[in-house]
């Protein structure tokens, strides 16, 4: 995301326990299982795209309504608190500095605490099924392109099997986008994915891998909505990075749902391939700007497929904005977003604000300093002895809440509460 768009009866307790024990003693890894407890999307089976519909196993119209996790596996500068200017370049700065052991233990801290269980609650009692992952290729590989593995020798997707447990348990999807690849901090090299250069050929190839294990290691999980193969790429003829990963996604999962993100100099294609979802970034200010964009949504041929809004903010800071927005996508059946979970002072484009206490400077703060700011005070929040330095965006919450559904079915139309 650019800043330029920028208490259940004992007896219940104790079976779902007993559920989520099992399932960890089958499934350490979380490989393409289907949770058993709550609503599981997974028992719904793999989603797929019908007409401009998203259907599950059944037939059944499904649309997808939540949040980003931003600033989790991707932290983004003017979003998680940091002073300094180096945006998304959070794990290089600490490499740098403290080299790669602390740096990771660091990296650990921030991401251990950001996003938690009880954050998944919250999303949860939001009346959200869905939430859209950013994640970087350093989740994943170092910097040179070697994969992190586990101590027998396959490649450590911890991190992401984690979310996509606890989200299933929860009856919440999971998308995840590619949101940074090699080389997209440097000086002019953003757009390397979509270039016909050796340098962006070199790049589009690395990525082909990465989607390819990804892809490969969640085949059959229908706990993933889909994956979201790049995100906000620099346009290019034919959409080269979306083809390429769209293609190496599907040699390994042929039945996988594919997110294709607007590129806004590239040739549209007549048709969208088989299970493709087209997806765009908005916010809407009013109800002109919704019908003037939705004019010029509908002369694209890619309005025959489903439409995914993956990143979203409401017009203005307060709740009749937030409902209004969220009715709107709702009428016209789109999946959808919003921008974000949790920020750093960074009022309405979050749910949930840390204030400013907890911003840092990663150029010149100490490691214990990071450290205990990143252990503890990421965390204070959960503890209602420790002083408060957080809070709830509730004008948010009101607006784009919606009611539970039990199947995770498109409702008649979502009912959003007045509060603030």
């Amino acid at each position: 995301m650019s800043r330029a768009f920028a208490t259940a009866p004992i007896a219940r307790a104790c079976c779902a326990l007993l559920v989520a024990i099992g399932y960890c003693l089958m499934h350490p890894r979380g490989d393409a299982a289907e949770t058993k407890s709550g609503t599981p999307p997974g028992g719904h089976g793999v989603l797929r795209t019908k007409g401009k519909d998203i259907v599950d196993r059944h037939g059944t119209v499904v649309t997808l309504r939540g949040v980003n996790v931003g600033g989790w596996l991707v932290t983004e500068g003017w979003m998680c608190g940091q002073t300094d200017d180096k945006g998304r370049g959070a794990l290089e700065q600490l490499e740098a500095r403290f080299g790669s052991d602390k740096a990771s233990r660091l990296m650990d801290a921030w991401q251990n605490h950001w996003f938690t269980e009880k954050d998944l609650d919250l999303i949860q009692s939001w009346g959200f099924n869905l939430i859209r992952v950013p994640f970087s290729y350093r989740t994943l590989q170092d910097a040179e392109g070697t994969w992190k593995r586990q101590p027998d020798g396959t490649i450590d997707f911890s991190r992401m099997d984690w979310v996509v447990h606890e989200a299933g348990r929860r009856g919440i999807y999971v998308i995840f986008d590619l949101h940074v690849w090699p080389r997209q901090l440097e000086q002019g090299k953003y757009g390397l994915p979509s270039r016909w250069s050796d340098e962006g050929k070199a790049v589009r190839e690395r990525m082909q891998k990465l989607w390819a294990e990804v892809a490969k290691h969640y085949k059959g999980n229908g706990i993933i909505a889909g994956f979201d193969v790049i995100n906000e790429p620099e346009g290019s003829p034919w959409n080269a990075p979306h083809h390429a990963f769209h293609d190496a996604i599907r040699e390994q999962d042929p039945d996988r749902m594919v997110i294709v993100e607007w590129s806004g100099y590239s040739n549209t294609p007549k048709e969208f391939p088989k299970n493709t979802v087209y997806s765009d970034h908005y916010a809407f200010k009013d109800a002109n700007s919704l019908e003037k964009y939705l004019g010029s949504l509908r002369v694209h041929p890619e309005v025959k497929v489903p439409v995914f809004l993956g990143e979203m903010k409401a017009g203005k800071d307060d709740a009749e904005s937030a409902r209004w927005m969220a009715d709107a996508m709702n009428k016209e059946g789109w999946s959808w977003a919003v921008w974000t979970y949790k920020g750093v002072n960074v009022g309405g484009w979050a749910a949930f604000n840390y204030d400013a206490s907890m911003r840092y400077d990663l150029s010149t703060d100490s490691y214990e300093s990071l450290l205990e700011k990143w252990e503890r005070g990421l965390t204070q929040w959960q503890h209602p002895e420790k002083p408060k330095n957080s809070a709830i965006t509730r004008w948010w919450v009101g607006g784009f809440r919606q009611e539970p559904t039990t199947s995770l079915q498109k409702p008649e139309r979502a009912s959003t509460p007045a509060s603030n």
